[in-house]
């Protein structure tokens, strides 16, 4: 029997509204060879990622809710699954240029996944410059986070130009009978009466929850109101309204960038810092310029949403999300980039331990609280009255970090040439920068809400000449 999704996963499918897909994902650019013929290299694209689907077999469920979202979601097996709705080939018009490029990426990632197939595709995309080709794969969140998703869906792919036999499938497989929304209410109700200590037991736990979420609440409320918050870590409700902020609109904005990791890693060693230390200052500086082309001036530090991975040792390929969160202060109001970085990386380093403990719980718990019901329509009240434009900001962007394979790979024997990240946009974020180590390249994907990041590629290259300055400052004085 189907158990249903767990309630960060459902929170995910229950708060994908217009505006806020939450979808992740990644660009992949491939180098063809000599494949000439698109229709043969798309054909065989195709045929092996559908040899190799009951190796990830979320691939072929589809979602189904109860009325009125009464319990949560559950996934089942779609009895009409077909790979041509969910692979998928385009072409650019010439000459193919980055810019037609990362229009048409953008555009992908403004739509929704439709709800009624397995919640993935994957879009090959011929006609760039020089007789390139790239897939655009997006995912629902609810099916992976970026640690999952990197890993799982790895299995798409291949560590050699050999392509991998599929493994054989146990053929004892029984047909699943299909199941409707109400009946999926009548078995959540069955299992309530058929059960009632369960129901008492799943209320205890709930008042234990609810009580560590108001106690947390109360602390950070009582911080702010002292303007006093844990050193180096803002308070809950800290961040201040930017032009960075609100919620996002239908149409995406969405640029990439790459850099060497190995000579991020050099600057971030010589510094005592980590790479992703390294991410968030110059992340930094980038929006201190930025926000100096639009005439705002910061009355106080921004703060970014870092997830957190609290996955135990070795689960990594475990699907689902297992995330946690921290507040981070981009201290921009230091100008000086060496002394910014010194700042972030004393700050990570003394308070990430206690962020992951206290909000790994709090993540997972604050939906268990709310429950599918209050979540849905939370969500879309939310949404309707357009909240998230008026409600004291969480923080003012969100930025992430995922380790990728760090070997090279391949898709149906075409080599893949570079992959960066794709975040989602949520709640009250227009803003997401997600950072992805892929073989030698450390992969920026930047995506934002286009009605408020018009300016996005200026942010992208103020971003570049961060990472770039400061790899070329560590060789000029001698850091590595």
């Amino acid at each position: 029997m189907n158990d249903y999704l767990n309630p960060l996963d459902s929170a995910f499918v229950l708060l994908d509204l217009p505006g806020s897909a939450m979808n992740i994902g990644a660009v992949i650019e491939l180098d063809f060879g000599d494949v000439s013929n698109p229709q043969q290299r798309f054909e065989q694209i195709k045929l092996n990622i559908e040899k190799r689907l009951h190796e990830i077999p979320v691939l072929t469920q589809r979602l189904v809710r109860s009325p009125f979202d009464l319990t949560w979601p559950i996934m089942i097996p779609d009895r009409r699954f077909d790979i041509d709705h969910h692979v998928m080939r385009v072409a650019l018009p010439f000459p193919g240029t980055s810019d037609q490029f990362d229009e048409l990426v953008s555009r992908v990632l403004s739509t929704q996944l439709p709800s009624h197939r397995p919640l993935w595709q994957l879009l090959v995309i011929e006609g760039l410059a020089d007789g390139r080709a790239a897939i655009v794969l997006k995912i629902h969140h609810a099916l992976a986070d970026g640690v999952s998703g990197a890993e799982t869906f790895a299995n798409l792919f291949d560590i050699s130009p050999e392509v991998r036999e599929p493994t054989a499938t146990s053929g004892s497989a029984q047909p699943h009978a299909e199941l409707s929304s109400t009946a999926l209410l009548a078995r959540g109700v069955r299992r309530v009466v058929q059960n009632p200590a369960l129901g008492v037991w799943n209320i205890y736990r709930w008042l234990g929850r609810l009580r560590e979420i108001l106690v947390a609440t109360a602390k950070a409320l009582n911080a702010r109101g002292r303007h006093q918050s844990t050193p180096g870590q803002p308070s809950l409700f800290e961040a201040r309204r930017t032009s960075l902020n609100g919620a996002a609109g239908l149409e995406k904005e969405y640029h990439r960038i790459s850099v060497p990791l190995s000579d991020v890693k050099r600057a971030a060693k010589a510094r005592d810092a980590s790479v992703t230390d390294v991410v968030i200052s110059t992340t930094s500086g980038a929006l201190s310029r930025l926000m100096r082309d639009r005439g705002e001036e910061l009355a106080r530090d921004l703060v970014a949403f870092v997830p957190i991975n609290v996955r135990a040792q070795g689960g990594a390929s475990d699907l689902g999300n297992q995330l946690s969160g921290m507040l981070v202060s981009l201290h921009t109001d230091i100008s000086d980039a060496e002394v910014r970085l010194r700042a972030i990386s004393t700050d990570s380093q003394s308070t990430v331990g206690a962020q992951r403990e206290l909000r790994a719980r709090l993540f997972q718990d604050i939906p268990r609280v709310l429950g599918p019901t209050l979540l849905s329509i939370g969500g879309k009240f939310i949404s309707a009255l357009g909240l998230f434009d008026r409600m004291p900001p969480i923080a003012n962007l969100m930025i992430s970090s995922v380790p990728g394979p760090p070997i090279p790979l391949w898709l149906s024997g075409h080599r893949v040439v570079s992959a960066a990240p794709v975040g989602p946009l949520f709640g009250p974020f227009s803003l997401n920068i997600t950072v992805l180590g892929f073989g030698e390249s450390l992969e920026f994907g930047l995506l934002g809400c286009a009605q408020r990041f018009e300016d996005l590629s200026s942010l992208r290259d103020y971003l570049h000449e961060e990472v770039l300055g400061l790899i070329a400052s560590t060789a000029v004085e001698g850091l590595a």
